[in-house]
């Protein structure tokens, strides 16, 4: 095990408890060797390892009008993670064998369109870890369209299965197993989304939140 990756694992709690999104506290000690920005997510230190000044906030509640560009109104509005490249959402392809064939791996870049929810527009992803061999499961950051032009691997279309993120402006009080009604900041649409809340952590910069059951309606 490489030095620095010894030196976080020694500070992180040993709980694996999944809720930073590395299903373990060595997955994540290995990520923030070169990303130490990601160590916030873990809501069992006190402070970041890593000294640095706190994520700047783009939203304030005095900009969110809480309808969406059809008029329809939401419950909240679910940010992307400050140290994630972009929002971050679990995807299983029409074809999951697809995966193998194509050898995807994290790091790889892909672009597809989520027509299982009837979006109409193709989304570019970063993979942040392996394909779940079981399942086929992808979990990715959107990034801009820009992304997939010099090495972007073609998935067709997917199921989103489940979006990550923080929650900081909210008119409902979130409880798991309860459906609402959000708007993903960086929606293109803009359009508002409901799906049901699976899992629920303070963090310092608001609620860490993870939806199941999405659909755009």
């Amino acid at each position: 095990m490489e030095p620095e990756v010894q030196r976080l694992l020694e500070k992180l709690p040993g709980k694996d408890c999944g809720q930073c999104g590395f299903k373990t506290c060595a997955e994540l000690a290995r990520y923030a060797a070169t990303h130490p920005d990601v160590l916030r997510r873990c809501i069992y230190l006190e402070r970041p390892l890593e000294p640095g000044p706190p994520p700047a906030a783009e939203l304030h509640r005095g900009d969110i009008t809480w309808k969406d560009v059809l008029g329809r109104e939401y419950d909240f509005v679910l940010e992307p993670f400050p140290e994630d490249p972009g929002p971050r959402e679990t995807i299983l392809p029409f074809n999951p064998a697809n995966i193998q064939r194509l050898g995807i791996k994290k790091g790889d870049v892909l672009f597809g369109r989520p027509a299982w929810v009837g979006c109409p527009v193709t989304h570019v992803g970063l993979v942040m870890e392996d394909p779940d061999p079981l399942n086929g499961a992808i979990v990715w950051c959107v990034v801009g369209p820009l992304a997939a032009r010099e090495r972007g691997i073609e998935i067709g279309e997917y199921n989103p299965v489940a979006y990550e993120g923080i929650v900081r402006f909210s008119r409902a009080a979130l409880q798991i197993g309860a459906r609402y009604h959000f708007l993903p900041y960086y929606c293109m649409l803009q359009s508002r989304h409901s799906a049901v809340v699976s899992a629920l952590a303070k963090r310092s910069q608001g609620m860490r939140v993870r939806l199941e059951g999405i659909w755009i309606d």
